[in-house]
Order: structure tokens, then C-alpha cells, then sequence
């Protein structure tokens, strides 16, 4: 029997995923749901992607769209903040045809599993962790039995209203034994699709992650999914896909989104390295730590095609940085923004309010610290309790928590942390964001980067109102 196997991301709209910075959304589509594709083809699984969220489907296009399919198996992908838009999917897919399965997966499932599973009795199964090597055994089963299976490793399923927690799936050693990305699975990939403004150098563009797994301790990030140790695949497998985007689908511009990009320096040169003897023509931006960059390393990546890369720095107060284990010095930054500068790479730095701990003198070191630094754009962020992050289970005695999954995509103010309002954190986040553009120099810089870019301009423009909404202080009762 052929599966008919739909994979969808949750439908979550651009609104509630990105607040007041909707007009600048990166609705590029899932690399997860792509590896995942592929990984079903091989074993003969006829598969279809809905990019719900990437192409901003309600509840019921989503639906729409994949009924249409005729599915026996519906897997969908969710983050904590679309895991209710993933269950509602779920609960009208099962009202509609009580014998399609709906299986669900990503960070959130595998962190909270039965929670999940209690809440949201519609999903038929979870997949905890890494998906590939447990949807193949899954699909395999199904074939063999036209049922879910019970008890295979790395998921959880609801029995008579108990719930079961299988054992956990061992990590893909060998990420080089995965199948390329199914990209041609992507309705209208990659021209359907949009990185946000300041990500895009060139057109068309994707989105693609080369490692797993990640060995920092940083105590508002969760691993579950990928675990503590970083995978990588190979260079040579990396450039592969490179290739492949850019010969086959006219990819010419690269999002490298994994947080450990550059944790193997080696790995990185060597990357570089191939890039450059086989001429490819692409361009690329990436994420970094400045605890594991070089000068020669970023002159490097520079002269491959690298133009952007953006820094987790998070704050401005060391103590802030020790107790948030993030277990870099403000020197690493300063140093590591100057290094990128010379090699003429554009800057991004990532920033969070209302940590535990927070003060109104942390809170006035981060702000001048960001606008005595070297960067082109800054994103400031409500600092958020993840699931399965260390901080999910230690925010409640640090201050207040609001544990509504739906709220949590670091834009609402779920925690305010003890001796500030809500008020409080959301003004700070407006006053940094200012302060930061409100400066000559930033519309200097600005205008110079859209000279040499003029394809910005249309997007740039079109943001700006919602820019001067974000920038606007919710009340005028500033502790700043």
C-alpha cells in the first residue's frame, strides 16, 4: 500500500507570529519539513508540504488544502506558539475523517509530550526529537499494519486515556546518510517565499541549517530535539546541497539559520574553502557566537559569499550573562563586531529584556552598551520560558509567568520578572529599539546599504509604520 503522507507546519498567521513587525515577516519555508519529505519519499510514501504558517493559511485553508490530499497520515510541526493552531488543525482533520491520522511534532511536543497530548487529545501520536529515523519506522509500520504503531522509540501515543512515553530515539550520527531536502515538494519554492528585508542581499533565496544539536548552556534555550552534542553534516555534503539549490532551483542567496554554524572553525574554513575553488555563485548570511570567531576566520567567509552575521549578545550587564549562563564577555563582543567590521561583513545583534535577575541598572548597561558597539540592526526581544529550556522551570519563582503556549513567540510579555510591571518591560524593549535608530549615523548607514541595494527600498518603506508603532512607549511612566 502507497501512504499518502501530508507534512504540515502549523497554521500560525504572520500576525501572530511577528506581532507589529508583520510587514517584515521571514516567511521562508521549513528546511525540517523538506529533510523530513525526502526522508519519506525513500521509502515509497507518496508526500505532499503545506507550508501553513510560511504562506499564512487560516485554520481552515490549512484544512482546505490538505483535504484535498486525501491523507492517510497528517503530520504537522509546531512550535509552542502554534501548537493550539496545530491542535485545532488536528481536532477539525479528525471531525472531518476519524480514520486519518494526525500525528504531531517539533520543539514543543518533544519538550512538554503529555501535556501536549492531554491538551489536545485529536493528535494521534507524537514524535519526540529528531523526526526522520522515527517517521521512516513509523511509516513502515503503517504500511505493514495500516495502523500507528504503539511502542517504537522516540514517540509518545494516548492508550484508554493513558499516556505513553517510548524511550527516547538515539541522534542521527550520520546526518550525510539523510536524502537531500525535498524542495520540489514546496509549492511555488523558492519564488513563493520571502527571507525578511534585512536578511536578502539577492533573489531568490532559502533557508537551510547544517548542524544539530548544541553544547552550550545558555538557560533560555531549549535542546530537547537536537540534544547537547553538535552533528554537522559533512562539507562535502553541505556544498552538495548548495549545489543543488543553486543549479536546480535558481537559488541564489543562503540563510544559514543554525545557531552553531561556526562552532568548528575548521569545519567552516573548509566549507569556505569549497566554496570559493568551485566558484559557486551564491551569497549567504549566517548566525554566530563571538566567543568562536577569528579575524581570518570572518575574511574568510567574506571573500565565500558571506556579507551579514548575526550575534546572540543578549545584554549589556556581565552579571546578567553569568547567571543566564550564555558564557561570553562583552571584549568577545566588542571584539568580535570590530574583526566583522574589517572584513566588511553587515551586523545584527540579538538582544532580550526582562531576564531574571533584571535590573534597572542591567537594563541601563545593555542600553548604552548597544549604542556604543558597531552594528547595523539590533532585535530586541521580551525574554520568553520555553519549554524545555532550563528557564521554563525556574521563571515562576523569579517572577511572574503567563503560561499561555500561544502567547510565547517572544514578543508578548508572558514573565516579568520581580520589581518590574509588564508596562515596564514592554517600554524598555521600545526605548532600546529608539534609541538605537533614532541616530544619524544609523540613517546614514541605512541609506548607504540601500544605494548599493536598491531593491530595499520598497520593503524598507514599507515597514516603517509599523516601526513607528514599536517604537512608541505603551504608557509614559518611563523607568529608563
Amino acid at each position: 500500500m502507497k501512504i499518502n503522507l501530508v507534512l504540515a507546519s502549523s497554521p500560525v498567521s504572520l500576525s501572530e507570529r511577528y506581532g507589529d513587525f508583520s510587514s517584515a515577516a521571514n516567511t521562508e519555508p521549513s528546511f525540517g519539513l523538506a529533510c523530513l519529505a525526502s526522508t519519506a519519499q525513500q521509502i515509497g510514501a507518496d508526500v505532499s508540504i503545506v507550508e501553513a504558517s510560511s504562506q499564512n493559511l487560516s485554520i481552515e485553508k490549512a484544512f482546505a488544502t490538505i483535504i484535498n490530499k486525501n491523507p492517510d497520515i497528517v503530520a504537522i510541526s509546531a512550535t509552542t506558539a502554534g501548537i493550539v493552531s496545530a491542535g485545532k488543525l488536528a481536532q477539525k482533520i479528525k471531525h472531518y475523517n476519524s480514520k486519518i491520522y494526525c500525528i504531531i511534532g517539533g520543539c514543543h511536543v518533544t519538550a512538554l509530550p503529555k501535556d501536549t497530548l492531554v491538551q489536545f487529545p485529536d493528535f494521534d501520536l507524537a514524535v519526540i526529537g529528531e523526526g526522520e529515523k522515527t517517521l521512516t519506522e513509523l511509516l513502515q509500520f503503517f504500511q505493514k499494519n495500516k495502523t500507528l504503531p504503539k511502542s517504537i522509540d522516540g514517540t509518545a501515543i494516548q492508550i484508554k486515556n493513558k499516556i505513553i512515553v517510548n524511550k527516547n530515539r538515539a541522534l542521527i550520527k550520520n546526518l550525510d546518510s539523510l536524502p537531500l531536502p525535498a524542495w520540489s515538494l514546496i509549492p511555488g519554492f523558492p519564488h513563493a517565499f520571502h527571507p525578511s528585508p534585512a536578511r536578502i542581499k539577492r533573489w531568490p533565496c532559502a533557508s537551510i541549517v547544517l548542524t544539530r544539536g548544541c553544547p552550550n548552556k545558555c538557560v533560555f534555550c531549549d535542546r530537547s530535539v537536537f540534544g547537547k552534542v553538535c552533528r554537522s553534516y559533512s562539507t562535502e555534503y553541505a556544498i552538495q546541497m548548495i549545489k543543488d539549490l543553486r543549479n536546480n532551483y535558481g537559488v541564489k542567496e543562503i540563510l544559514i539559520e543554525d545557531d552553531t554554524f561556526i562552532i568548528n572553525k575548521k569545519k567552516v574554513e573548509a566549507f569556505c574553502e569549497s566554496i570559493i575553488y568551485e566558484k559557486i555563485d551564491v551569497t549567504w548570511s549566517c548566525l554566530g557566537r563571538v566567543d568562536r570567531i577569528t579575524p581570518r576566520l570572518l575574511k574568510l567567509m567574506k571573500k565565500a559569499g558571506c556579507w551579514h552575521i548575526s550575534y546572540g549578545i543578549e545584554s549589556g550587564d556581565p552579571v546578567i550573562l553569568k547567571k543566564m549562563k550564555k558564557n561570553i564577555t562583552l571584549k568577545q563582543v566588542k571584539n568580535a563586531l570590530t574583526w566583522s567590521k574589517q572584513a566588511g561583513l553587515r551586523t545584527k545583534g540579538f538582544f532580550m529584556v526582562g531576564f531574571p535577575y533584571e535590573s534597572d541598572h542591567s537594563l541601563k548597561l545593555t542600553r548604552q552598551f548597544i549604542k556604543s558597539i558597531h552594528l547595523d540592526d539590533i532585535s530586541v526581544m521580551q525574554l520568553t520560558p520555553f519549554p524545555g529550556s532550563e528557564l521554563y522551570d525556574i521563571a515562576k519563582f523569579c517572577g511572574s509567568f503567563e503560561q499561555d503556549w500561544k502567547k510565547m513567540n517572544t514578543l508578548n510579555t508572558v514573565f516579568v520578572p520581580k520589581g518590574f510591571s509588564k508596562s515596564d518591560i514592554e517600554n524598555m524593549r521600545s526605548i532600546i529599539i529608539k534609541e538605537f535608530y533614532m541616530r544619524p549615523k544609523q540613517f546614514y548607514s541605512l541609506f548607504i546599504h540601500m544605494m548599493k541595494n536598491p531593491r530595499l527600498l520598497g520593503p524598507i518603506l514599507k515597514i516603517i509604520p509599523d516601526f513607528l508603532k514599536i517604537i512608541q512607549p505603551k504608557n509614559t511612566n518611563q523607568r529608563l
